[in-house]
């Protein structure tokens, strides 16, 4: 009986790895099968699907995090390997600049774009330095349809080689709540998952290891 709950026990631990190893990993199986599930309030909450296509302005990308100092302040936030979701804002050869009151394209102002100098939480934010910018070639300014969301705004243009796929919004919500609501039901959901699997492996091991050992001392 000893033995069958060292083993019960090196296994639960080896679920609770896996569990926390499938929360990590979570965000980054849909993309596998050609979606993502957005549960971040920078764009609508649901999934949504990768399509061909060219990229055009407002066009909705995923994209990986820039990698520079300036985009630093994306890990208080995601996890590094945490795919962006954003709207092309800005191609090459159009104007960009950067005020206090927005970003403006082609002298056009973006929804929702003032950079701002704190978080919710108080913490320091530090906007693309004020100016203006001629988009470079092979490079884009990415923008959300958000106050505060994290954009081009605070780390300036991408490169254009980095974009993904175009997305295509199947099932969204606009709702903040229920974007909260679906990020811990999502997450529990892997949980319970990754313990039916570990619980699982408990009674297949227990089974072949340690009743076949209980029946030849009886």
């Amino acid at each position: 009986m000893n033995r069958q709950w060292i083993l019960r026990a090196v296994v639960g631990a080896i679920g609770v790895a896996l569990a926390m190893a499938v929360c990590a990993m979570g965000d980054w199986l849909p993309l596998e099968l050609g979606y993502r599930l957005n549960i971040t309030p920078s764009e609508p909450v649901g999934i949504y699907e990768l399509v061909p296509g060219g990229l055009a302005r407002g066009a909705l990308v995923l994209l990986p995090q820039p990698h520079d100092s300036s985009a630093s302040l994306l890990r208080r936030y995601v996890p590094a390997r945490l795919p962006l979701i954003k709207r092309v804002a800005a191609l090459p050869g159009d104007i960009v600049r950067v005020t206090a009151d927005g970003v403006y394209v082609n002298g056009v102002r973006w929804p929702k774009s003032v950079p701002l100098a704190h978080d919710e939480e108080g913490r320091t934010l530090r906007p693309y330095p004020f100016g203006a910018y001629r988009v470079a070639a092979g490079e884009l300014w990415v923008m959300s349809n958000h106050p505060r969301g994290l954009d081009s705004r605070y780390f300036g243009p991408v490169a254009e080689a980095s974009v993904v796929s175009r997305l295509k919004p199947l099932i969204t919500w606009s709702s903040a709540p229920l974007a909260q609501w679906l990020g811990l039901a999502y997450a529990l959901g892997l949980v319970a998952i990754a313990m039916l699997i570990a619980a699982t492996t408990i009674n297949r091991l227990a089974a072949r290891l340690v009743r076949p050992r209980e029946a030849a001392q009886q």
